[in-house]
């Protein structure tokens, strides 16, 4: 990522976010990325794992900071295309957040945060509810 690219990622969370919120991290490193916290309508909070090596040119790879479990207890640890999730990483769930063919370069940091805090929602209902996050997903109205 361009200094310019990320002075401009900068401004728009900060913008949007307070800076106690997120931070940019290794990022003179082969492995940078930026931690989110996100809290959700019900006071839950998570952690975002926002993988940057690669951006802009290609999509991030997103995780939730800890391994999550659906309603029934199992792990959430491999691709499901009900639940919109991907293989995990350091024992971390994955996001599925775009899809390869939306993804262009002009793809803010902001709009990824936007699209996993809703799947955070998603998931929040899903435990009350036990429905797959797909259900949310072509339910809304």
């Amino acid at each position: 990522m361009t200094q310019e690219r990320f002075q401009l990622e900068d401004a728009v969370l900060a913008h949007y976010l307070p800076r106690n919120m997120f931070r940019f991290r290794d990022m003179n490193t082969s492995s940078p990325y930026l931690q989110a916290g996100v809290v959700t309508n019900d006071g839950k909070c998570f952690v975002l794992n926002i993988r940057l090596s690669g951006f802009p040119t290609s999509k991030p790879k997103v995780y939730v900071e800890e391994m999550l479990r659906t309603k029934s207890g199992a792990l959430m640890d491999s691709a499901s295309a009900p639940n919109h999730t991907l293989t995990a990483w350091n024992g971390w769930t994955q996001l599925c957040h775009y899809n390869d063919a939306s993804w262009t370069n002009d793809v803010s940091l902001w709009k990824v945060y936007l699209k996993c805090r809703l799947w955070l929602e998603m998931y929040q209902a899903h435990m009350r509810t036990g429905k797959n996050m797909d259900y949310y997903l072509n339910h809304q109205h």
